[in-house]
């Protein structure tokens, strides 16, 4: 009885488990998939924010992708950095390739990152393209509209108890006379300091003003101390100021892009036009985005306003000659034939 159960329990095992089955290796599906997924870590980013927008490609192990300009950003927005990781090893024999864009942007509203698409080309000559989803960002400004830190201001304390009407009457009475006291002093110290037929200053001009600004600017040696943000502020502010009073704008009220928009009234050329943008685009992501521009972008830094200051100022006037005045180096002319005799001429007076 106990050998007809061993016996009945071994060909149980055996046909449940049959030798070698485990060993048999199952064959992997390979995977042909071409697919696109981009992403942003946010949708909502203040002026000049940087964020991540990442591009993940997966692509069949065979395939040859087609990659576009290495760094160049999506259109319509600003590049801070690059990355490109891969191809990794994915399941089925896959390629996984990350692309990191950091990018950054400096105007308000809502925007979309277009669509993102590759092409790949199999062994077989098979062409697979693929097309990533558009993605939103909004941008607002650095004083949001929603901010809870921002409150109105409260209402006036009131003054316990009730003041007599005179005494408001009088305080008003003394006021004025101080008022006027001042005023009569200021008026006769002015008339007393002021010289008798002295010309009248001559505003300076602005260029003269923004150059010595500059020169001032590089005496601060910030840049050797490390104060990359205070340099690039101050710089920034120099020659808004200019702008300011060349072309008589609020340009430092003006964003980069308002700035530029600006400027295009006045017809410049497009090196005027480049040098403006290009310096003004770097304070500014100096100065929201933490970007520290590399020795020799900071050396640069201040002949580059030099030359937008340079290139934007008025051409010079020649003063035209006073009438009936010679000009320089004319000869001077010899009198005509005196009423004493014909023929005779009068010596010119030296």
């Amino acid at each position: 009885m106990r050998c007809s159960w061993l016996l009945a329990t071994l060909l149980v095992a055996v046909s449940t488990n049959p030798v070698g089955a485990e060993a048999v290796p199952v064959p992997q599906e390979e995977d042909n998939t071409f697919s696109i997924v981009a992403s942003a870590d946010r949708d909502r980013i203040t002026v000049g924010d940087p964020f991540l927008y990442r591009i993940t490609v997966k692509s069949p192990g065979d395939a040859a992708v087609e990659w576009p300009e290495s760094g160049r950003p999506p259109e319509g927005f600003e590049l801070v950095s690059f990355d490109h990781v891969g191809p990794l090893s994915g399941s089925g024999g896959a390629n996984i390739d990350s692309l990191r864009y950091v990018l950054t942007l400096y105007r308000t509203g809502d925007h979309t990152i277009p669509p993102f698409s590759l092409t790949c080309i199999l062994s077989d000559g098979t062409e697979l393209t693929a097309v990533s989803d558009a993605v939103p960002v909004t941008v607002v400004s650095v004083i949001d509209d929603e901010a809870e830190d921002i409150r109105d201001l409260k209402g006036p304390a009131e003054i316990p108890g009730e003041v007599p009407w005179y005494l408001w009457v009088i305080g008003g009475l003394v006021l004025l006379a101080a008022a006027a006291a001042v005023m009569l002093y200021i008026r006769r110290r002015r008339n007393r300091d002021a010289p008798t037929g002295s010309a009248p200053e001559i505003p300076r001009a602005p260029e003269e003003i923004a150059l010595e600004e500059l020169d001032r600017l590089a005496h601060k040696e910030w840049l050797v101390e490390g104060r990359v943000n205070a340099h690039y502020s101050a710089l920034s502010e120099i020659l808004r100021r200019y702008l300011s009073a060349r072309y008589r704008i609020a340009a430092m009220e003006y964003t980069t892009s308002e700035l530029m928009a600006a400027l295009n009234a006045f017809d410049l050329d497009s090196e005027e036009t480049r040098a403006v943008r290009v310096l003004f685009e770097e304070c500014d992501m100096v100065k929201f985005a933490k970007y520290t521009p590399e020795s020799h972008r900071q050396a640069l830094s201040l002949q580059e306003g030099r030359e937008i200051v340079e290139l934007t100022r008025p051409p010079e006037v020649e003063e035209a000659a006073a009438p009936g005045k010679p000009a320089d180096g004319d000869a001077p002319v010899a009198g005509e034939a005196s009423d004493g005799g014909a023929g005779s001429a009068q010596a010119p007076v030296r």
